[in-house]
């Protein structure tokens, strides 16, 4: 399984965690241009929209390896953003 997959699989469990329903919202995943000036490092980096299906109400994160983008989505999530 891909690291992307697993953070996928792991913000679906802390929407469980929070008494939502994983099926309310949806996860958009795109990956992004390698940056030019990275130095000859190819680190893969990719947008997350999460989107409130019930209200709307969208936040978009950056993920890849070290970036801790469901850590990120737990605490927006507790912040009542898709609300």
């Amino acid at each position: 399984q891909q690291l992307h997959e697993q953070e996928l699989d792991d913000a679906k469990a802390r929407l469980k965690a929070h008494g939502r329903d994983p099926d309310s919202f949806t996860f958009k995943l795109e990956f992004m241009e390698p940056d030019p000036d990275g130095g000859g490092m190819f680190t893969v980096t990719y947008q997350i929209d999460v989107t409130n299906q019930a209200t709307s109400k969208s936040v978009s994160f950056i993920g890849g390896i070290g970036m801790g983008w469901v850590e990120n989505f737990e605490e927006v999530l507790k912040a009542g953003e898709f609300d």
